[in-house]
């Protein structure tokens, strides 16, 4: 077990030393370069137009006047070390750059931080929702095949799964919270982590701004929108894997030797059918991240994925960099993590 980890962990960095050499070749790469937007911008502004010395000090400071690959050296490993310029760490010593525009000249990992615990309550709360709904409904369906109740979750699920997540929480914000509000109904605040000030619900009373139940009912739409397109396919998942092991002998030898129904579905059939669902939960879990970057941006949630769309509209290539080997990182790590799972679903798995 040991030796794997290993393994799989120097695997997993040789994939990041090349996603960070493909994210540095897309971005800086890019049509215009990285500073065409900031250069058009300044060219525009009649009181202070912008020179070409300003220009070449820009790109010195960014290390964008030097070789491609020189740059790359000194953004991901800090070297070389150059007399007439600062002295950089490199991401492989935690030092991601500094934001251009969206927080000039701060470090773009304290951007992330900053706003880090707003993705992780909104898309834990999703995954928790999605896995407590999903497998349950996904078990139901599947111990009572071919019953309405069964056709009714399948059309569900369908319709889950096709559901645009911009057009689900553009008409989850029209209908929860401006006509809800306009009927005289309890409604939903329509986004944003914090409000600006309180303001009274039919039935709730005074929610005061920040508070607990204010932050609460702000989170219930976005959670709602993110978690139910993976609610759907985790639900059809359970299902297709629980038919199958409900088929199996040992099932019809459990039930043979006059088991409980319950500790039958429960202890025997779901704890195998889990196997493929650790899959695709752990693989999952970096796009539930990227996912959350048109659910914050519809919401006006201030996390990783509005703070990723603002730094490409502004043109902001340090943060945008971060946020994608953020991405990658996860991924390496949840395909760590599902290997790791599978031994504790079924000791019949070793991994070697």
């Amino acid at each position: 077990m040991t030796n794997f980890l290993i393994r799989r962990f120097v695997q997993g960095l040789l994939v990041l030393f090349v996603s960070s050499i493909l994210v540095f070749l897309l971005l800086y790469l890019a049509p215009g370069g990285p500073l065409s937007q900031t250069i058009v911008e300044k060219r525009q502004n009649a009181r202070f137009p912008i020179k070409q010395e300003d220009i070449d000090r820009l790109m010195k400071q960014y290390d964008l006047d030097l070789p491609l690959w020189q740059s790359y050296t000194r953004w991901a490993f800090g070297w070389p070390n150059l007399p007439d310029r600062p002295i950089r760490y490199g991401v492989i010593r935690g030092d991601f750059g500094t934001s251009w525009r969206i927080a000039p000249n701060e470090q773009t990992m304290k951007v992330i931080l900053r706003v880090l615990p707003n993705t992780l309550k909104l898309t834990i709360s999703s995954v928790l929702l999605s896995l407590i709904v999903g497998v349950s409904v996904g078990i139901y369906s599947a111990v009572h095949q071919y019953s309405k109740m069964d056709y009714t979750i399948t059309a569900a699920t369908f319709f889950g799964t096709a559901m645009p997540v911009f057009w689900l929480g553009t008409m989850m914000i029209l209908l929860f919270s401006f006509k809800f509000k306009e009927w005289g109904l309890p409604y939903l605040p329509p986004g944003s982590v914090n409000g600006a000030r309180d303001y009274i619900v039919p039935v709730l009373g005074t929610i005061q701004a920040n508070s607990l139940s204010d932050q609460f009912l702000r989170l219930i739409m976005p959670t709602i929108t993110l978690s139910l397109l993976f609610m759907a396919g985790w639900s059809r998942y359970t299902r297709s894997s629980m038919l199958e092991v409900l088929r199996q002998d040992y099932i019809r030898t459990a039930r043979a030797k006059g088991l409980r129904e319950k500790l039958v579905i429960y202890r025997h059939a779901l704890r195998n059918a889990l196997i493929p669902l650790v899959t695709i939960v752990t693989l999952n879990l970096p796009f539930i991240f990227g996912g959350a970057v048109i659910t914050e941006t519809i919401f006006n949630w201030h996390g990783m994925g509005l703070v990723f769309i603002n730094s490409l509209f502004q043109s902001d290539w340090p943060v945008a960099m971060t946020y994608i080997l953020i991405l990658s990182a996860l991924t390496v790590a949840s395909n760590l993590l599902a290997d790791v799972l599978y031994t504790l679903v079924d000791p019949r798995i070793r991994v070697s």
